[in-house]
């Protein structure tokens, strides 16, 4: 039964299954999508960006969702006749729009064939313009921020204040991040200001500090929790001495964008460096981090040339444990 399909993002691992699925089997009920082989050339941009969602049960697949992060559009909807019910597309479009309002998008289009209009309407889509009813081709739009939870409307009110613009998450394939509550010390930076993480990460933490000294290796903390508050402080500032948002932006995350709000982040430097700088990665420090992070949970979230179009932070790891659930 439908009913008891999950909900989650595409894994790389799938990649074949859905590609072959989508080009044989499932029908789309979006309209004017990208064809079929033209989706199957972006599954693993899709698959990466986490935006390509499904509906699986017991190694079958109910429906799939792709969503286009820079038109801010759901552009396929594939349903499967024999095992989809009424409420796969509805859970299906749901996990979209949760999915569209992480990257920070505050609304969503769908061009959808007209027996889709009336389903569209129940789940909050209007019209795009009047006379888009007579037409084979339905653009229709739902409006995301209104109803989104009291910590993204915040971070929509800091984006206005400091003149973020709108489609900073989606260019950047930046998810949001709540502030984490649940934090434990981790002693002190090398500023000598206290520093927290999550339980679970600083317990990884203190196990990948010892095992480094134990190698020779001195990892310094230079920054851990921020809140999205301290955040956008840090870029008041920046904005006060002169400095363009562009500019700033280059360097440092948004307000509900940075990883640091995760509690899982750390920024960290060795004796005799600087403080974020890529100086750092031709140190030992940083050498023994990439063959031996990994093992402990942590990644370097913004390598050289990353995705993100970040630029190149060594000093940045971040404690990850694996999820794929997308609702």
């Amino acid at each position: 039964m439908t009913q008891n399909a999950s909900i989650q993002l595409a894994r790389m691992a799938e990649l074949g299954m859905l590609g072959e699925l989508i080009r044989t089997q499932l029908p789309d009920v979006v309209h004017a999508g990208p064809s079929k082989d033209t989706l199957q050339r972006q599954l693993s941009y899709l698959i990466e960006d986490g935006c390509l969602i499904t509906a699986r049960h017991e190694g079958r697949y109910h429906g799939v969702v792709a969503l286009d992060l820079l038109d801010g559009r759901v552009t396929a909807c594939y349903l499967d006749p024999a095992l989809a019910d009424a409420t796969t597309p509805r859970r299906l479009m749901q996990a979209a729009e949760k999915r569209a309002l992480m990257f920070g998008l505050r609304k969503l289009e769908c061009c959808v064939r007209a027996p889709a209009l009336r389903f569209m309407r129940s789940i909050g889509f209007e019209l795009a313009a009047a006379e888009a009813a007579a037409s084979q081709a339905i653009l229709v739009t739902k409006q995301l921020e209104e109803n989104a939870p009291a910590w993204i409307k915040d971070v929509f009110a800091l984006h206005g204040q400091l003149g973020i613009p709108d489609d900073y998450g989606a260019r950047h394939r930046l998810v949001m991040v709540p502030d984490a509550r649940n934090l434990d010390s981790i002693g002190f930076d090398v500023y000598d200001r206290e520093q927290w993480l999550t339980p679970e990460a600083a317990k990884s933490w203190r196990k990948m500090h010892e095992t480094a000294v134990r190698a020779g290796v001195e990892l310094q903390v230079v920054s851990a929790f921020r809140s999205r508050k301290y955040q956008a402080g840090l870029i008041r500032g920046k904005l006060d001495k002169g400095q363009t948002i562009n500019r700033i932006l280059s360097v440092s995350a948004a307000p509900g964008f940075s990883e640091h709000h995760s509690g899982r982040a750390l920024d960290l430097k060795c004796p005799g460096e600087p403080p974020v700088e890529e100086s750092f990665a031709r140190t030992r420090a940083y050498r023994w981090l990439k063959a031996n992070a990994r093992y402990f949970g942590f990644q370097e979230t913004f390598p050289q040339s990353n995705r993100h179009g970040i630029i190149w932070e060594p000093w940045h790891w971040c404690f990850r444990p694996s999820h794929s659930q997308a609702s």
